[in-house]
């Protein structure tokens, strides 16, 4: 039983570092001493998502798609091309980017490019999966499993996230006099 729940985390690993991201931030936002505004805890979360669901995440992807490039291919239903390498290196440069603006330092628009860009990779694979399965019948396991669940729920997530965390940042800075006078880049710093 336990070689099963490891094989299902590690075959399933952008839900399990996504929800991994969530315990992470979880465990921040409890153990947090000041007040916990909704500008700290969606700050919180945002940047547990950029560092766990898309930089972790993508890195494990390249590993995946390079060094285990045949067993990921089959996975999908799909035969091994040199389209999975380049998918593996794009996927590890997401990854880079991920942990650079994953740092509560790091400027909101950085986080909400890469947000969107991998929710319109996420989205458009999706529909790329749905499509090979209506047209060509394919339901292996990371085609029509977990997988494409994942490539739609964890982007919209993410989405929420970030929307959530830009209308706590504008409400707090609405609420509070004391930012207006501060330097726009000092405000910009405590944005997360």
């Amino acid at each position: 039983m336990i070689a099963t729940v490891i094989a299902a985390l590690i075959g399933n690993y952008m839900t399990t570092l996504f929800v991994v991201g969530l315990i992470v931030a979880a465990v921040k936002i409890l153990s947090h001493r000041g007040r916990r505004t909704a500008e700290f805890v969606s700050g919180t979360l945002l940047n547990s998502f950029v560092i766990w669901a898309v930089g972790v995440a993508q890195t494990v992807n390249f590993v995946m798609h390079s060094f285990f490039g045949d067993y990921a291919a089959k996975t999908i239903g799909w035969a091994q091309s040199p389209f999975q390498l380049e998918l593996a290196i794009s996927s590890l440069g997401v990854g880079v980017m991920a942990f650079i603006l994953g740092r509560r330092a790091a400027p909101l628009i950085g986080k909400v490019a890469i947000i969107v860009a991998v929710a319109i990779f996420g989205y458009g694979a999706a529909a790329g999966h749905i499509y090979q399965m209506v047209v060509n019948h394919d339901y292996a396991a990371n085609n029509t499993g977990l997988l494409l669940f994942s490539d739609i729920a964890i982007n919209t997530v993410g989405l929420a996230l970030m929307i959530w965390h830009i209308v706590a940042i504008r409400r707090q800075d609405d609420t509070t006099d004391a930012s207006a006078f501060a330097p726009q880049s000092a405000r910009a710093a405590v944005r997360m």
